[in-house]
């Protein structure tokens, strides 16, 4: 079974995902910053970032 695609669009040109503003990353993880619980999306971070070569 497929699992369903959708564009995620990046601002992190610094990351190996990273195209024309799109994340091209198979998956992608979000998960909240230093533990807490999240309020805002300066709370998450996203953990799939791989720094580009």
């Amino acid at each position: 079974m497929n699992s369903p695609r959708m564009e995620v669009k990046c601002g992190v040109d610094c990351c190996n995902y990273w195209e024309n503003n799109c994340c091209n990353a198979d998956a992608l993880e979000v998960n909240p910053m230093r533990g807490k619980k999240p309020n805002t999306s300066d709370d998450t971070c996203c953990t799939t970032f791989k720094p580009s070569k």
